[in-house]
């Protein structure tokens, strides 16, 4: 950052967070670009979306979380389940200590989900990205904690899993209550099901927010996979 940049960052706050996150952005794409051609497709990934910054990652305060976003069907065609690893043996020159220092990539569900730097105060400057080791490079597992939409995907029978996308499952808090949606009518409503598999209509602006439906969950599923299930009529008589 510039003399000048960094006096108008000081009077403008929206400029320095702007600065901030183009210092962040080209170290981010640099660290992976570094990595060996074997993880082209990994360097694909991180082009393909959209970099929204470095966060504190709470449960691994070593790591710097990369909060990304995914446009379209990103997530669909990035996301594979389980696949969760680490990559170490990146190591990158810093001209401040004049050493090479590892970095380190974590992936969830083959997404790229945190990395870190050793020794690092993660600005790009700090480093020669022409100066780089990456020959030894080693991917072993990371553990991540099970999320609830995990566990309770995980525990539903062959039968449901075979009917249900599990990209449509998110679990959320509604009214004090953990449902987890399988239907999205795309404006903040949605059909869900508790952990007892009953079936539910969430319309937030109905007289009856939460609505308890005569259908088990395999019979409804079975019934928007055959485009039985009218969306239209399902509102029109919750409005009603």
């Amino acid at each position: 950052m510039s003399l000048l940049q960094k006096t108008l960052a000081a009077i403008f706050p929206k400029r320095k967070t702007a600065l901030i996150l183009n210092e962040q952005k080209e170290l981010f794409y640099s660290v992976i670009n570094s990595l060996p051609d074997d993880f082209a497709d990994l360097k694909i990934q991180a082009k393909a979306n959209n970099f929204e910054g470095l966060k504190n990652w709470e449960l691994h305060p070593d790591f710097k979380y990369t909060e990304i976003t995914y446009p379209g069907e990103n997530y669909r065609k990035y996301h594979t389940r389980g696949k969760d690893i680490k990559i170490s043996g990146l190591r990158i020159f810093s001209k401040v200590h004049q050493r090479f220092e590892e970095a380190e990539i974590v992936l969830h569900n083959n997404l790229i989900w945190a990395f870190k730097i050793s020794h690092s105060k993660y600005k790009p400057e700090e480093f020669d990205f022409s100066n780089i080791k990456n020959k030894n490079i080693d991917i072993s597992t990371f553990k991540f904690e099970p999320i609830k939409v995990d566990i309770f995907y995980d525990n539903l029978d062959d039968t449901i899993k075979e009917k249900l996308d599990y990209y449509t499952v998110f679990d959320i808090d509604y009214d004090g209550r953990i449902f987890y949606t399988f239907y999205d009518f795309e404006d903040g409503n949605y059909l869900a099901v508790d952990k007892e598999l009953n079936v539910y209509s969430l319309v937030y602006d109905a007289e009856k927010e939460i609505l308890k439906m005569e259908t088990s969950f395999l019979d409804i599923l079975e019934e928007i996979n055959t485009n039985r299930f009218d969306q239209e009529l399902h509102l029109e008589n919750r409005y009603k």
